[in-house]
């Protein structure tokens, strides 16, 4: 009995047989981080679309994870420990899918952007 040999990036890099090689895939539409200043600090909110897939269909229904996962780990705990209104907070949301192209922050996996 013959069995495939294992699934390591070494034996990847010598298969030919797939219709879609995602190692091997760039992107080549992204528009970067979105950046904004909050009480005088500057910070990015990455491109949704880079954020990890099954993580984003978490963070379609709750917009606080959603922020959470497109801030840096480093600026997460600063961003969420300071006040900012409600309509700041929706002005952020606003511009920040308008700039990706998107109709609401959690709906990267669908955009055609």
């Amino acid at each position: 009995m013959t069995t495939e040999p294992p699934n390591t990036p070494e034996n990847a890099a010598e298969e030919t047989n797939v219709a879609l090689d995602l190692d091997s895939l760039e992107r080549e539409d992204s528009k970067g981080p979105f950046p904004f200043r909050h009480k005088g600090r500057r910070y990015l909110l990455s491109d949704p679309q880079e954020i990890d897939w099954q993580r984003l269909l978490v963070a379609q229904r709750d917009p606080v994870y959603f922020v959470t996962l497109a801030l840096p780990a480093d600026d997460r705990e600063e961003f969420f420990a300071s006040d900012m209104p409600s309509w700041k907070m929706n002005k952020l949301m606003e511009r920040y899918v308008a700039h990706y192209g998107l109709t609401s922050p959690g709906e990267a996996a669908g955009s055609p952007a």
